[in-house]
């Protein structure tokens, strides 16, 4: 059944949500549906809830519930004994699956996709990694794993032999010894022939 939260309580993993969808009764009049409360929600998760994944919800955000055919008080307190109501199918023992709306969603026919507001990670069928968000991004070429940062005009690559290349306006080289900018940085000590210079200017 399509529903709306009313209010959702993270620390408890409990939503209030209103069926979207009014109940037309014998008289033919439209009866409203009603709040129900406590509705645990349901989130891909494994290993006792050492992994998981979860979203922020608010009130307003569309799902589904699923109402389940026995009661589930016991087993919501960690007993999986007969349940000592005998109630079947009734709205109070429904889950929460968050997502389901009319619109506003739009899939992808090729790749996975996790997006939040600005951010966006992709995988790819080759196993191309893009991550970024609206200011620069970072991509992991399947191929060759060459590793790809950019911002802009400002653009870093490692490929998987340890080439690395820079593009940037301005490039400055930090260490715990000095800071220098890489285009404009001179050399002390320096020699003609096959001498070495010495160590770089600030």
């Amino acid at each position: 059944m399509p529903v709306t939260i009313v209010s959702y309580d993270p620390a408890t993993n409990r939503a209030v949500v209103k069926p979207d969808l009014p109940k037309r009764i014998a008289s033919e009049e439209s009866l409203p549906a009603p709040n129900i409360v406590e509705v645990p929600v349901v989130w891909t998760a494994s290993g006792g809830g050492k992994s998981s994944l979860t979203m922020p919800l608010k009130s307003g955000d569309k799902g589904v519930i699923v109402v389940q055919q026995r009661s589930l008080e016991g087993w919501l307190s960690g007993n999986n004994d007969m349940p000592d109501d005998p109630r079947q199918f009734d709205l109070s023992d429904s889950v929460f699956i968050p997502g389901c709306q009319p619109t506003g969603i739009t899939g992808d026919p090729n790749d996975v996709v996790l997006k939040f507001n600005k951010a966006q990670l992709r995988i790819q069928p080759d196993g191309t990694i893009i991550l970024g968000n609206d200011k620069g991004g970072l991509r992991i070429d399947g191929f060759t794993g060459t590793i790809t940062f950019n911002n802009g005009a400002t653009g870093i690559s490692i490929d998987n032999m340890g080439n690395i290349g820079i593009t940037g306006n301005t490039i400055t080289v930090s260490t715990t010894e000095r800071t220098f900018i890489l285009e404009n940085h001179q050399h002390t000590n320096v020699q003609t022939g096959s001498g070495s210079s010495g160590p770089p200017l600030g």
